[in-house]
């Protein structure tokens, strides 16, 4: 997903644990705060914002509508691991 990351090193908020966040998302594209927080090895804080980072860039969504406990998705990633195991 190399126009993924290019979305994500072109945004000058992107921090340093929102770029190892998304280095880390193919192995992990559903994640909560909680999971980034140990994926990280980091504070809630600094988990919030590498997440707001990315959802700001397109990268990740929020699938809850909840204002607790959100749950986020790297839909491109998974749209992409969906291609052709449709059945029609």
């Amino acid at each position: 997903m190399s126009t993924d990351r290019t979305k994500v090193l072109s945004i000058r908020a992107t921090s340093v644990a929102g770029i190892r966040l998304f280095e880390l998302l193919p192995s992990n594209p559903i994640i909560t705060i909680a999971k980034a927080v140990k994926l990280l090895k980091t504070t809630k804080p600094t988990a919030i914002k590498s997440i707001s980072g990315l959802v700001d860039a397109g990268i990740l969504v929020e699938t809850t509508g909840r204002r607790r406990d959100r749950v986020y998705r790297y839909e491109a990633y998974l749209n992409l691991l969906r291609t052709g195991t449709e059945s029609g």
